[in-house]
């Protein structure tokens, strides 16, 4: 290979990276996400005449640097001490691993079927080994607001293809073609992707006109954001100090009369249901603020002799008249730092996880009904960042997301922006408004068309409420019906990727 093709690689992951909040892009404002439109390119335009451990190494190098830099955040977790570098690396090449075979299979099938195989790869990675759907290529978008609409239909993977597609485009319109017809054709792609875009902002357009103001009756949402230092959070020490200054944050919003007080992610950091002390209080807060609680908290089930036998990371809800009713526990556990996968196999690993809880994992996704009879469902953490975990919850009745979080493992970096920028996505997919109540960064609100209506910053202790309301919509396509967009986009993939391999092997015989 030569160096051209090195350096359009690396271009291509510098130019992808660029389109997602990172150390250069700090912050909510989505201003570089148009890089996503020609960033693949460079890479795409070198497959060419590639073998397949060329094309790989290509999309290897391109994937580390996009995948490998967006989740650099890693080496920020002080929990994993002198293992945060090595374990950066390993995820990093892990993310890598699938732009190289998105790049391998394209050399073989042909640049035409990129867009399908990119979905294909991007659904792979969102169920392999629990899933890790991080930086996915259309969340770049997440305050484009009329294109984004499309995703009630297809999903936050419809920006991704829609992409890739403009990429492809891009690439085949650079092909050397002599007879006049052959140029004439190679720009038929890119014209084909800027027509579907022009149709996707079009109908955004006209979608969010449609939607307009939703149902007219309005209600006041209130998120904690305690700021809780992440090295005292599970200090027994500490825990009267962090429960205090939630306490006295929610009852500060009792003003604003909130119909649901939200607390982040283990805000408690205790077993509050089995603390009559701490239970009382959290019912003396309802009541004062007269408001439904949604409290971040640890959860266990006791075994004969009082011990913990299971144990949950869990979201408990108290009525505004301060009793305990419904708890849900996170379904979708972190692996290795909420929970050891192949526990036995991987036993040594224990000494190095130490920092983190062990959880056990909740059954079903649960909806709340507040005193006023608001449907709402609290995914936990990172539970927001899969597509059709979340639809089960509206599926399930929920009209309203509170979701609780705790990004303070990575200090001051891009990970809560990467996480935040989901949210737009999980509103528009299901027509819901969605609360986020996150313990020392960005807690705030985006409500059913994706608009992100205002945010708290790096290390602020204060309270955020918002008014929002029900779109009025009704469950989407997509809350029915899932991911069949990115499961139909498959086929062509497949198809691509066998005849292409059927069409090279009679060649080469």
């Amino acid at each position: 290979m030569k160096l051209k093709d090195y350096l359009f690689a690396i271009i291509s992951g510098f130019i992808l990276l660029l389109a997602f909040p990172s150390i250069v892009n700090l912050n909510l404002s989505g201003s570089m996400g148009f890089f996503a439109f020609f960033g693949l390119a460079p890479l795409l335009i070198v497959l060419k005449d590639k073998n397949s451990k060329q094309a790989f190494s290509l999309g290897l190098i391109t994937g580390f640097i996009y995948l490998g830099g967006a989740v650099f955040w890693l080496n920020n977790m002080k929990e994993l001490g002198v293992l945060a570098f090595p374990c950066w690396l390993l995820l990093g090449l892990y993310l890598a691993f699938f732009t190289g075979l998105f790049a391998l299979l394209t050399a073989r099938a042909g640049l035409v079927f990129a867009p399908f195989i990119w979905i294909g790869l991007e659904l792979l990675r969102t169920l392999l080994f629990t899933g890790f759907p991080w930086a996915l290529l259309g969340y770049s978008q997440f305050t484009n607001l009329p294109l984004i609409q499309i995703c009630e239909f297809t999903g936050v993977y419809g920006i991704s293809f829609l992409a890739v597609l403009i990429n492809t485009g891009l690439a085949l319109a650079t092909a050397n073609k002599d007879a006049e017809a052959e140029r004439v054709r190679k720009y038929l792609p890119l014209a084909a992707g800027v027509f579907l875009l022009c149709a996707v902002l079009f109908y955004g357009s006209l979608r969010l006109k449609q939607l307009g103001n939703g149902t007219k009756e309005k209600h006041i949402f209130t998120v904690v954001q305690a700021n809780v230092a992440q090295p005292e959070k599970w200090e027994p020490a500490y825990s009267e100090n962090a429960f205090s200054k939630h306490e006295k944050l929610s009852e500060s919003a009792k003003d604003i009369s909130p119909e649901v007080l939200v607390w982040p992610e283990t805000a408690t950091a205790m077993y509050v249901k089995y603390k009559p002390e701490y239970l009382y209080r959290l019912s003396r807060l309802a009541k004062n603020t007269k408001a439904d609680l949604l409290i971040g908290t640890p959860d266990a089930v006791p075994d004969r002799d009082l011990n913990i036998a299971e144990a949950y990371n869990s979201v408990l809800h108290l009525s505004n008249e301060g009793k305990p009713q419904d708890t849900y526990a996170k379904i979708h556990l972190v692996p290795f730092g909420e929970f050891m996968p192949l526990e036995k196999q991987l036993k040594f690993l224990e000494k190095f996880t130490s920092g983190f809880n062990k959880w056990n994992a909740g059954k079903e996704p649960v909806v709340f009904t507040t005193a006023k009879g608001l449907k709402i469902s609290s995914p936990v953490c990172w539970e927001v960042i899969f597509p059709d975990d979340c639809r089960r919850f509206v599926e399930k009745g929920a009209r309203y997301f509170l979701t609780v979080s705790n990004d303070g493992w990575y200090g001051v970096s891009a990970a809560p922006y990467q996480h935040f920028m989901v949210l737009p996505f999980r509103a528009v997919e299901n027509r819901i408004s969605i609360g986020r109540a996150a313990n020392t960064v960005l807690s705030g609100f985006v409500d059913y068309t994706g608009k992100i209506i205002t945010t708290l910053g790096q290390n602020e202790m204060n309270t955020l409420s918002a008014s929002l309301n029900d779109s009025g919509q009704g469950l989407t396509f997509y809350t029915l019906y899932g991911d069949i967009f990115s499961w139909a986009c498959v086929l062509p993939a497949l198809f691509g990727i066998i005849t292409g391999y059927r069409f090279r092997k009679g060649n080469n015989g």
